[in-house]
């Protein structure tokens, strides 16, 4: 069953439209399918006036991987800080992942789903993808190391985590409804649960969590 999500952006600065509008059209027609023209037209304003904002197609792009990946490195970055062990870590972060992806109002699918971040002209989204990548993999590393998670292969565990953030994204994009990506507390426990050494501690490590109240990042 479709959900529609909807979001007043009357009053959202040209440049913001701009983004919003180009990663819709990145999702429904590909970015290759997708000229400044398209994305003008979208927004309501002459292609010339894409150009004052952004250099070409390839900068919208490269802002929209740029503010979403260094998000959610903040988020990580921040949970470090925060502390209270890595199986608190990985929860407080699923629980923010999904909250964001479910209520932002750009679709992030053409970001990740498919293969931007492979192509030359994304170096620096590339280099930041790395970076979110590092972190996320040191946090279960840890809880490996500490045995609080099962012993496995850390790259396998992190794609698991990733392919949970996938399916929430383009669940999102698609605007349906789903119980579990609907609700962040269902995602991080499924997700805690699978790697728990001893998964009859999750309670608890949803208790800690809870006990820190939601991720606050720096503004």
């Amino acid at each position: 069953m479709a959900a529609r999500r909807t979001f007043d952006t009357s009053a959202w600065p040209t440049r913001e439209r701009i983004l919003l509008h180009a990663s819709k059209l990145f999702a429904s027609l590909g970015y290759h399918g997708t000229s400044t023209r398209d994305i003008a037209r979208a927004v309501g304003i002459r292609q010339p006036t894409v150009y004052s904002h952004f250099a070409s197609k390839q900068a919208i792009a490269a802002e929209l991987l740029h503010r979403d990946l260094s998000l959610g490195i903040a988020a990580l970055e921040q949970l470090a800080v925060d502390g209270g062990g890595s199986a608190v870590e990985l929860y407080r972060y699923l629980v923010w992942e999904v909250s964001y992806v479910r209520s932002t109002p750009f679709d992030l699918r053409a970001l990740y789903l498919g293969d931007i971040l492979e192509w030359p002209e994304f170096n620096e989204g590339r280099r930041l993808d790395q970076t979110y990548t590092a972190l996320l993999s040191s946090i279960i590393e840890r809880g490996m190391v500490a045995r609080v998670f099962a012993d496995g292969d850390v790259a396998f565990a992190r794609q698991v985590v990733e392919a949970i953030e996938m399916e929430t994204i383009r669940g999102a994009g698609r605007q349906r409804r789903s119980r579990i990506l609907d609700e962040p507390d269902l995602v991080a426990s499924f997700v805690l649960r699978a790697l728990l050494r001893q998964p009859g501690r999750l309670d608890a490590v949803r208790t800690a969590a809870r006990s820190r109240g939601p991720l606050v990042l720096p503004i």
